[in-house]
């Protein structure tokens, strides 16, 4: 319970600059994945009666164009667009009465298989294009971003480094705070630090910190093995590198690849069948939710331009990953059924189909409990 309402203290005294950023950032990656499914529909003679940003009812209607009506709806976890033809005729029909559309005269074309999967894997597609452009833009405009260590000078990274030590978050103690003495001595590296704690173990010491431009004293008692829960290093200040259009552009594929690359390892190790390197920190592969994502953005937005555009880079590209599972409700899924539909000469039957969607979406929903879970317990970045 203390770590829940830390985070959730922690959480409300994000500058409210960050938090909004954060979401107008995921609300933009959750549009442009549905604007590629959408962009194919329509390329491809598809009907798409509804185009969503988040899901449920009510909702406003924001317009409509291209025989679209566009909505935000009030549960902001994602969004989609509806396309009933990408099923067969009876399950269509039943979603399109289920959500008040007029299925009296529609006429109903079973696409090509390749056209349906072109629709299923454009909004993966936008999400990695969308962070190429990112990448790109970041290069282009400010150069290549580089941190540089801060001689004699150590930051507390993280508090709670530790979930069974939380001496130096109860004392005060803030990520960011830059440690000027301990015990009266000054401070320069992390040894300094390190052993000014380690020579008041278990007795209380006062250590100043550097908070905004100002000076705090916090005073903590450090374990028996002088420990008080922190990660701490250099600090470490962006440079920018320029660079010309043509290198931006051949460095925002590279770094958009490195990203899918890692991300997919990152999965394989999650599921044992990447092993996971040894220096690899304590959660580093854990599952987090909106709230954990939201946070850990603001404190990116906060630390400057380049961390929080490499931040969206990367949930953008995570959203493309994760949506290429081959998971009825995402859409790797749709290609499992087209794919099963090539080989059977025959879509799978709409009870089957119906049964699958709702196991996995329970699975689904288990995730993102799971994910809230750590969101509170084991804070992003900690």
């Amino acid at each position: 319970m203390d770590q829940i309402t830390n985070l959730a203290m922690s959480f409300a005294s994000f500058n409210v600059g960050g938090i909004g950023a954060m979401i107008l950032g995921l609300a933009v990656l959750i549009i442009v994945h549905e604007f590629g499914h959408w962009l194919a529909a329509q390329a491809l003679g598809f009907k798409t009666p509804i185009f969503s940003i988040g899901f449920g009812k009510p909702y406003f209607v924001l317009g409509n164009f291209r025989n679209t009506e566009f909505r935000i709806s009030p549960w902001l976890l994602g969004g989609y667009v509806a396309i009933p033809e990408l099923g067969d005729e009876s399950s269509a029909k039943d979603w399109m009465k289920a959500n008040g559309i007029e299925t009296q005269g529609y006429v109903y074309t079973r696409k090509a298989i390749w056209r349906r999967a072109i629709v299923a894997v454009a909004g993966v597609f936008m999400n990695v294009v969308l962070a190429v452009v990112l990448l790109f833009g970041l290069f282009a405009i400010k150069g290549v971003p580089t941190q540089v260590a801060v001689p004699n000078s150590v930051v507390i990274y993280n508090v709670e480094a530790s979930p069974d030590v939380t001496i130096a978050r109860d004392a005060g103690l803030r990520g960011g705070d830059k440690v000027v003495t301990v015990g009266g001595a000054a401070v320069k590296t992390v040894d300094d630090l390190r052993n000014g704690l380690a020579a008041h173990k278990s007795a209380p010491v006062a250590v100043v910190v550097e908070r905004n431009g100002t000076s705090v004293v916090v005073t903590l008692t450090p374990t028996a093995e002088g420990k008080v829960g922190v990660s701490m290093g250099p600090e470490v200040k962006d440079t920018f590198t320029p660079v010309s259009v043509g290198e931006a552009a051949k460095l925002s594929f590279t770094g958009t690849w490195n990203g899918l690359t890692g991300i997919a390892k990152g999965l394989g190790m999650m599921v044992g069948i990447v092993e996971k390197p040894q220096n690899l920190p304590d959660g580093a592969t854990d599952v987090h939710a909106i709230v954990g994502i939201v946070s850990y953005g603001a404190d990116m937005f906060a630390q400057g331009v380049a961390p929080f555009v490499m931040f969206l880079v990367m949930i953008s590209l995570n959203l493309a990953v994760f949506n290429m599972l081959p998971i009825p409700i995402l859409d790797g899924g749709h290609l499992v059924f087209l794919a099963l539909e090539k080989v059977r000469g025959k879509p799978l039957s709409p009870q089957v189909q119906g049964m699958l969607y709702q196991v996995f979406f329970m699975l689904f929903m288990a995730l993102l409990a799971w994910g809230l879970w750590n969101d509170f317990t084991k804070p992003l970045g900690q």
